[in-house]
């Protein structure tokens, strides 16, 4: 049987034209059936039950379905201001915990400002101090350059709130102490060797009984004069050298008991008496903390102590002003 490849593509080609037929006749049934819609009215009627006339109200479905539209449109508009509305009070509500949040954080803030501000003045004091008696300039820790100074730190009438220009003096005031504390270290550096022979110990633990210079003795009752001080302790009490050096007398007399005297760098000679006895010779080198010897007290005196000086040369100086702020 011979295949016929026109008649079976004629064949397709109705099948299609059928199906775009039948696709055609479904829109303009649909089109017909909405448009009929659109004409149809919803009729409700109104009977009361006495005799007055009844009613009748007819709608049509294209205004219900507007409607209902509307209806719609409102509840979803309605819907999202309250939920805009429900959003706005919950942000307003974590802007107030913040807010509060804030405030004590800045109090706190505050609070550590002035505490940071207390600490830097202090510490510039003691450092400018420091600086000054090394023989530092005193120009360079004075107030007098204010062009340097970051603005706002001595103009008050500054829009800037007061905790930012205390900073700002706080900084400037820290870097200056930090520029000291470098010249402080480099001149101590330098100086290592005078501070290392420099008598800075106390020469036994006790206080002080009588001073340097003139005073009032109780003992004499007359006024004397001293050339070192003397310091009240407990008998027994460990004598100790307070700088490096070489031992080049020592002795015994009834109005000094044992004395010894040492001769340090750069000139300094330490002179130690009322001792009850002693523990190195003479001719030894000694090391700054080393004993020399134990307190005791003389026939001219009930009180023990011990009598210290110290010397440049021949001439006597304060002991009190080369001791360390705290006994050792």
């Amino acid at each position: 049987m011979k295949f016929n490849l026109r008649l079976y593509f004629k064949t397709v080609f109705q099948k299609i034209l059928e199906e775009f037929n039948n696709v055609k006749l479904f829109f303009i049934r649909s089109k017909e059936r909405i448009v009929k819609k659109r004409k149809e009215f919803l009729t409700v009627m109104i009977i009361p039950h006495n005799e007055k006339p009844s009613y009748k109200l007819s709608i049509t479905y294209k205004s219900i379905t507007l409607f209902f539209l509307a209806v719609s449109f409102v509840i979803a508009a309605s819907s999202i201001i309250v939920l805009g509305y429900s959003g706005r009070v919950h942000e307003m509500e974590e802007l107030q915990i913040s807010s509060g949040d804030y405030q004590k954080q800045s109090l706190k803030l505050k609070l550590e400002m002035n505490l940071l501000h207390d600490m830097s003045s202090y510490y510039y004091q003691r450092v400018s101090r420091l600086y000054i008696k090394l023989g530092g300039d005193p120009a360079r820790v004075g107030m007098s350059d204010k062009s340097k100074l970051p603005l706002g730190v001595f103009y008050t009438k500054s829009d800037i709130i007061p905790e930012t220009y205390t900073l700002k003096s706080d900084i400037y005031y820290l870097k200056k102490s930090a520029e000291l504390t470098k010249e402080i270290i480099k001149t101590i550096k330098q100086r290592k060797s005078i501070i290392k022979n420099t008598p800075s110990l106390w020469p036994a633990r006790g206080y002080i009984l009588f001073p340097f210079g003139k005073y009032f003795s109780s003992i004499t009752g007359r006024e004397v004069i001293n050339n070192g001080i003397d310091i009240g302790t407990f008998p027994g009490t460990e004598v100790v050298a307070t700088a490096p050096g070489e031992i080049y007398e020592t002795g015994y007399t009834e109005s000094t008991g044992y004395y010894l005297k040492i001769t340090h760098k750069y000139g300094w000679r330490t002179i130690y008496a009322n001792l009850e006895r002693l523990q190195v010779k003479k001719g030894e080198m000694v090391s700054k903390g080393d004993v020399l010897g134990y307190v005791g007290k003389t026939s001219g005196s009930s009180i023990f102590h011990l009598h210290y000086e110290v010397h440049v040369g021949t001439n006597p100086l304060n002991p009190y002003s080369f001791l360390n702020q705290v006994q050792n």
